[in-house]
């Protein structure tokens, strides 16, 4: 019997090795996360938030890809009638394509549980490549360790803290599964492989690899793109050492080079449709850049990554609060390392100090990237961050540049890396060097022994690490559309929902959408968009900020000629997002004076829904240009945008004859600001003011009545800014 299995082809052999090691993920990650195999069709694992965002993103690609044929990057049923482009959105399209058939066939719960599971079996399968690859060209002798120490570790990898953790709605962090995968191909062209494909065929793979990862998270082609950058340097020091003339260092230094910077150009050729856009965006507009208080709040400790998983069952909720980041979220603080994979990481530094090292020193440099701007080893409280309190950050074009930490390096001279907000998620490069440590770390342990001594301790090292990732039985969430969506669903129309509250965005309006299908006027994208209506009309800006803006205007008299000027159909206020305080309040106020006298269409202890009828008259109103203007900064009851150097434009709607324009406004000294008709003639010269000042300037509307939309231009000579604006009508 054993010389008879020992003489079949060894293809076959290992072809049943990487059909186990899939089995066998495939079998721990139900265990893992239970009840999710039982609630595959019924709800989405996680806590039913950001969740939903990304359940969206799978039906909109199908809806886009499928029934419209159009680009999934950009939209009109969110914030509409503008629409918005989705190309700094977490759309993640990599898990809406694969699982398309699945959508199809059996519906977006399926298809969002099969991404889940896709995830984490070929995560944890892309790590056991790699290792496997390691170990042989540490030893290419046949060893039954080597696929035992390869599935430890990929069980590191997929069933890590970190990824465990994402689970709980960001999709998009979750489908780290490509990143092994490129990593294998990068190192194995830049050792110039000679089993399997050549080298210029492992780097053509290892970009597209590495498109595949921008498809699912940008976040993961900035860390490859760093992890590479490292293996080049450290590669060509050795490269360097070992060649003897100028020109045998230039060969060298190429042969290590070229495999990284072909794989890099196949990335590029791939994504460029994306890319290109992107990059146009980037240079031309900041609202991608968050304000550099996150770079604080969203970094890591480290002793979050020394402390037990925060997310463990039989911890929770208790470890949420132990040390380390104590106010960001869960999901971002929970990095552990575990420590069954440092003792087995350790004994990789113990016993082989060639490309351990390596990996060490990767860990290392990552640990630091994570620990953002600023290094703590403790706690970090809302006492370490600039500004000591949510809301009183830098803005968002001043990120830190007075630290000297590797990231506030990177922060400051790379480019694009100001885009970058959840610093902790530098933890992933971690996990995934750790990880290639252990697994040779357990080889060196198991090298030499019997087949079933390698079977017991690879065994026993297994649970130890699926013992301290143990989270189940792991939250899930069931849709929990209100029935109205439904009955909207059969009731077609064109007109758009502006669902309330919107003081801040909430995923389960999109959520909501997959069933009504109906446009969104304000919904939840992953940066804040100024150009959407949301930030430039009246009465949106109200519900938006719970409060007037810069326009002074009545937004109960308004009202109901914006909303239906912005095409929006039915409004619907939602008491279960707004329990109570001033949200409800001045929510549920404003809503009720804007459709004084109306009853609602609908209504029931949840919900409350009205229909938009035009005015018989209807009410002049301007709105903010798309272009032009600073966030709303407020100060107790003063309230300011900024503009300048360039033009900030603003939009009159239904203007009478004889109405004029008010002003209040603040200049920089010597500065003025001109006011400029749509043809670029001057109106007015609004002098310098640095204590403040209040113009009014009278206009003409187009045709002497209520016409076309009328737009002027405030072109101010320096920095400036606006303090009120209105219309004063005959």
């Amino acid at each position: 019997m054993t010389q008879a299995r020992l003489r079949q082809p060894p293809r076959l052999r290992t072809g049943w090795i990487h059909l186990a090691a899939l089995g066998g993920y495939l079998l721990l990650t139900l265990v893992m996360t239970w009840p999710f195999a039982v609630q595959f069709t019924t709800a989405i694992p996680g806590d039913g938030f950001d969740g939903w965002q990304n359940y969206w993103n799978l039906w909109w690609i199908k809806l886009a890809l499928v029934d419209r044929l159009q680009s999934p990057y950009i939209t009109d049923l969110l914030y509409y009638p503008t629409g918005v482009n989705l190309y700094f959105h977490t759309l993640n399209p990599f898990n809406g394509l694969t699982t398309l058939p699945v959508q199809l066939a059996a519906g977006l719960l399926p298809a969002y549980n099969t991404a889940v599971l896709l995830s984490w079996v070929l995560g944890g399968y892309g790590m056991f490549l790699l290792v496997r690859w390691l170990l042989g060209r540490v030893d290419p002798r046949p060893d039954p360790a080597h696929p035992v120490a390869a599935f430890v570790a990929g069980a590191i990898y997929t069933f890590a803290p970190f990824h465990m953790a994402h689970l709980l709605g960001h999709m998009q962090v979750m489908s780290l599964q490509w990143l092994p995968f490129y990593l294998l191909d990068l190192l194995a062209a830049m050792e110039r492989s000679r089993g399997g494909l050549p080298w210029i065929g492992r780097a053509g793979r290892a970009g597209f690899f590495l498109a595949l990862a921008g498809l699912c998270d940008w976040y993961f082609v900035l860390y490859l793109f760093l992890f590479t950058a490292l293996a080049v340097i450290w590669q060509g020091v050795g490269a360097l050492r070992q060649a003897q003339t100028s020109r045998g260092r230039l060969r060298r230094l190429a042969a290590v080079a070229l495999p990284a910077a072909l794989a890099g150009g196949v990335f590029a050729l791939l994504l460029s449709p994306i890319l290109i856009p992107m990059v146009d965006e980037a240079r031309r507009f900041s609202f991608m850049v968050r304000p550099s208080s996150d770079l604080y709040i969203l970094s890591a400790s480290l002793l979050d990554f020394l402390v037990p998983n925060r997310m463990h069952t039989l911890l929770r909720p208790e470890s949420f609060t132990w040390p380390g980041n104590q106010i960001a979220p869960v999901s971002e603080r929970t990095i552990s390392i575990g420590y069954a994979a440092l003792l087995l990481a350790g004994a990789a530094l113990w016993r082989r100090r060639g490309r351990a090292v390596f990996w060490a020193a990767a860990a290392l440099l990552f640990v630091l990237l994570a620990m953002g701007p600023r290094l703590h080893v403790g706690s970090i409280t809302w006492a370490d961050i600039p500004g000591g309190i949510p809301g009183a950050a830098p803005t968002p074009t001043e990120p830190a540049t007075t630290e000297w930490t590797p990231y506030a390096l990177l922060n400051r001279y790379l480019p694009f890396m100001r885009i970058s907000r959840s610093v902790s998620r530098w933890a992933l490069l971690v996990q995934i060097s750790v990880a290639a440590l252990a697994g040779l770390g357990l080889a060196a342990w198991l090298r030499g022994r019997s087949a079933r001594q390698v079977l017991a301790i690879g065994a026993l090292a297994l649970g130890g690490v699926l013992a301290e990732d143990w989270v189940a039985p792991y939250p899930h969430s069931p849709p929990d559309t209100p029935g109205y969506y439904t009955q909207l669903a059969a009731t077609p129309g064109p007109g758009a929902l502006l669902n309330l509250p919107m003081n801040y965005d909430r995923p389960g309006y999109l959520l909501y959408q997959t069933v009504h299908q109906r446009p969104l006027t304000v919904a939840y994208i992953s940066r804040d968009d100024p150009r959407t209506l949301a930030e430039r009309a009246p009465v949106l800006q109200h519900f938006r900020h719970l409060g007037p803006d810069i326009i002074d205007i009545d937004p109960a008299q308004v009202g109901s000629t914006v909303l239906a000027d912005l095409g929006v159909e039915k409004v619907v206020l939602d008491r279960y997002k707004m329990p109570g305080g001033l949200e409800r309040e001045y929510t549920s106020a404003l809503a009720a004076s804007i459709f004084a006298g109306q009853a609602p269409d609908y209504e029931d202890e949840r919900l409350t829904a009205y229909s938009v009828q035009s005015p018989a008259a209807a009410r002049p109103y301007l709105v903010l240009g798309p272009l032009g203007w600073g966030p709303l900064q407020e100060e107790g009851e003063a309230r300011r945008r900024a503009i300048g150097p360039g033009p900030a434009a603003l939009t009159l709607h239904h203007l009478p004859a004889d109405a004029a324009l008010r002003i209040t406004y603040q200049t920089a000294p010597g500065v003025s600001i001109d006011l400029l008709a749509p043809d670029g003639a001057r109106l007015a010269t609004l002098p310098p003011a640095p204590q403040g000042d209040s113009v009014t300037v009278p206009l003409v509307s187009q045709d002497g009545g209520a016409g076309a939309p009328v737009n002027l231009t405030l072109m101010p000579s320096g920095d400036a800014s606006i303090t009120g604006l209105g219309l004063a009508l005959p």
